[in-house]
């Protein structure tokens, strides 16, 4: 056993996913109504999307040594 929680690299997915759904539901209403608050959801979303690989990541190698 390598000792990955697999909890944890599944929770960082889940994050991951989520932010790509932000992401495409705050582009695809900032395109259609124009809106900047949308701008701004598409860019958290993005920005969590971010935040779950470099989670998943540290989960399935271990972190910096």
């Amino acid at each position: 056993m390598n000792g990955t929680d697999t909890a944890a690299v599944r929770r960082a997915l889940l994050v991951v996913f989520a932010g790509i759904a932000l992401a495409v539901i705050g582009a695809s209403l900032a395109t259609a109504t124009g809106r900047p608050v949308w701008r701004a959801v598409a860019a958290a979303g993005a920005l969590a999307q971010t935040a779950g690989w470099v989670l998943a990541l540290h989960y399935s190698r271990g972190g910096a040594a």
